[in-house]
């Protein structure tokens, strides 16, 4: 038998082959990007002194006490009634010992839940860990 008249694999194993390895490929991009993706939150601790509302103001006072520098606060309130919406409260970034308080001119009603979370840089813009730092259902009187 000649060398050159040997028979190579056939079609349907090659495709098989080459769809196996283009799935296994996609799956590690995958698992690549999310890893890449995902927030860290495990060093940031926030000390949450003050959170409660007198009526016109929610009170605010945190102090950064982790390794990780928060870039600011996010205040999460979930009325049930109107939907949710955040406000960013401290725009200044709180490194490890800083401590910041805020005033936000807002009305809270006593059945809206009230959530703070704590925002790191990430590529040049605030993102919001995923577990918020300090939940209030209802938020307390001052």
């Amino acid at each position: 038998m000649h060398p050159l008249s040997k028979r190579g694999m056939s079609p349907l194993i090659a495709t098989v082959l080459l769809m196996a390895f283009a799935v296994a490929l996609g799956g590690m991009v995958m698992n690549w990007q999310g890893s890449l993706s995902g927030l860290d939150c495990s060093d940031v601790h926030v000390d949450v002194t003050t959170f409660c509302f007198d009526g016109q103001y929610v009170q605010i006072a945190a102090r950064n006490t982790g390794e990780e520098p928060v870039a600011s606060l996010l205040l999460q309130i979930d009325h049930p009634a109107s939907g949710q919406y955040n406000i960013t409260v401290s725009k200044s970034a709180m490194d490890k010992g800083t401590a910041t308080s805020s005033q936000v001119p807002i009305t809270v009603d006593n059945d809206a839940a009230v959530n703070l979370f704590a925002n790191l840089d990430r590529h040049g813009k605030p993102t919001a860990c995923p577990e918020p730092i300090a939940r209030k259902l209802p938020l307390p009187k001052c």
